[in-house]
């Protein structure tokens, strides 16, 4: 009996030995792929701005919105706000050919974009307002597609029942209106299948075909998505190695194809992290994080921000016993040689300022989380008024230079009347008048809807039609500072060189035409989105 043990004992070791070196070997993959990563990205740029030469000799319609399809497809897991552009050149091109089907497919290039940022509810606004009675078997397998994926994202992000369990159900049930437009035997049935029978809970028969898709000959961002899933499979069942290496997989699929809007190396990191290698955990959710800012996906940066603090801290935690280690020989070597008593000072003067990072440390990662949703509108709105005022001061600069030139000719010439006659044409107005121009053009910029929502708050009678080449309006300006955050009537009247009597005035005239009350009319305008918001 002691002799089997000690064999089942050997075995044992040996499996786990051969495990570890498995998982160790398709981490150091990944590590030299994520070297190369900004080759394959190189690559990716370079496909595209083949594209978009082509785009720039092409003059018909049906040309042009080939291209446009090509450089979504190639944008669309890539970078957001670039796929975003292209999904609406399409509709705008479909909507010339007066195509329908090719309608449908542009409003679903641009649900897909909403899907990948997140912005599940506008995602599902585009998709009801499809019509398909037109539309071609194509656009139909990709409609019920999308809402399969739709709804199991929605499912992922929502596990409050019984909502998750009614995503789940509804996303099967458009899984099999997929099918119904798929020939037997594709690869893409077979990846429909599989990613429905793993929501069915059904892991063995999902397994077995997502290994069968991974064998196949298929693009990297098909081998990263079927890997994935096998990685999610196997941490559902808490086989955490085999979880690992095909996360791992994926995370090299995804370099390889230059995907950006993915979860695996975050995945990855939250494995790795639970598995104790905090190392290559934090070096993970670091790049998992600069995929996600440079896709512009929110709900990925939202999801990396609740674990990259926690990482960072047991990284900090790690990095700290490691000091100790060290300080405990400095204070051993110290004790027998009293020279180097003077290094231990200094050591304690170090960790003196550990505590204090460490305590400041935490108390930042406490307000993060809180501020994070308010930082994404102000660094945006920020952004935007930083380039315009650089723009506008850069102007202005120019301007004036060139009055200093003027006036200096004119006072070494003893023209002083002519000089005089000069300084008359500065005229203040006119700057000051570019200015509100220059404030309007942002500001709806940022807030496109803005005029639109602000009439809504009043009855059809009462409502302001814009005229674009006079601006906006005093009162619609007052309103537009106040949703910018400005709500003081001093900076107000300073910046429209109104009295802040005038500004109370204006402020009460339109509050009392409004169907709001008074008390609520600035919340309401508060609550103006802007257009990434919407």
């Amino acid at each position: 009996m002691k002799r089997l043990f000690l064999i089942l004992f050997s075995l044992f070791t040996l499996a786990n030995l051969e495990i570890s070196a498995q998982i160790n070997s398709v981490l150091k993959e990944l590590d030299e792929y994520i070297d190369k990563k900004d080759y394959y990205i190189e690559l990716k740029e370079k496909k595209i701005s083949v594209l978009k030469q082509g785009l720039l000799t092409k003059t018909g319609n049906l040309e042009k919105l080939s291209y446009y399809n090509s450089l979504f497809n190639e944008y669309k897991s890539y970078k957001y706000d670039s796929a975003y552009v292209y999904a609406h050149k399409c509709l705008e091109i479909a909507t010339a050919m007066n195509n329908p089907s090719r309608i449908i497919e542009a409003n679903e290039h641009i649900a897909f974009c909403y899907l990948s940022s997140g912005l599940f509810k506008e995602a599902f606004d585009i998709m009801s307002s499809v019509n398909l009675d037109k539309g071609s078997e194509s656009v139909h397998k990709d409609y019920y597609t999308l809402l399969s994926r739709l709804y199991y994202d929605m499912a992922d992000y929502n596990n409050a029942e019984p909502f998750r369990s009614e995503y789940v159900q509804k996303g099967n049930m458009y899984s099999d209106s997929t099918i119904k437009y798929l020939s037997n035997d594709s690869l893409a049935l077979w990846s429909v299948l599989a990613l429905k029978k793993m929501k069915q809970n059904q892991m063995d028969e999902a397994i077995s075909i997502f290994k069968t898709l991974s064998e196949s000959t298929i693009d990297d961002h098909t081998y990263a998505i079927a890997a994935s899933s096998l990685a999610f499979i196997y941490e559902g069942q808490g086989n955490q190695d085999e979880a690992i290496h095909y996360m791992a997989l994926a995370s090299i699929g995804d370099i390889k194809a230059a995907t950006k809007e993915t979860v695996a190396l975050r995945n990855l990191a939250t494995l790795l992290y639970k598995k104790g290698d905090i190392h290559r955990a934090y070096k993970y959710i670091r790049l998992a994080m600069e995929d996600a800012n440079f896709y512009n996906a929110r709900h990925r940066k939202i999801g990396i921000s609740s674990i990259l603090p926690i990482i960072e801290k047991d990284r900090f935690e790690q990095v700290e016993k490691q000091r100790n280690i060290l300080i405990g020989s400095v204070v051993i070597i110290s004790m027998l040689f009293l020279l180097l008593l003077s290094a231990t000072l200094v050591i304690y003067k170090q960790m003196k300022k550990l505590k204090e990072a460490r305590h400041t440390i935490q108390e930042q990662n406490k307000s993060l989380l809180s501020t994070n949703a308010q930082l994404l509108e102000a660094i945006e709105i920020k952004d935007e008024y930083i380039v315009q005022s650089l723009y506008g001061n850069s102007e202005y600069i120019d301007r004036l230079e060139k009055l200093y030139k003027l006036v200096n000719r004119k006072i070494i010439a003893r023209q002083y009347d002519d000089l005089k006659d000069s300084l008359k044409e500065s005229d203040l107005r006119k700057e000051r008048e570019n200015m509100y121009s220059s404030f309007d053009n942002t500001f709806l910029k940022l807030f496109p809807h803005f005029v639109d929502e602000y009439n809504m708050l009043f009855n059809p009678q009462d409502r302001i039609e814009i005229d674009v080449n006079k601006g906006l309006t005093p009162e619609i300006r007052i309103f537009a500072l106040i949703r910018l955050g400005i709500h003081e009537n001093e900076r107000i009247a300073k910046f429209l060189n109104y009295s802040v009597h005038t500004i109370n005035t204006y402020k009460t005239k339109v509050k009392n035409k409004s169907t709001v009350p008074n008390e609520l009319f600035e919340q309401r305008i508060m609550e103006i989105k802007t257009i990434r918001s919407n």
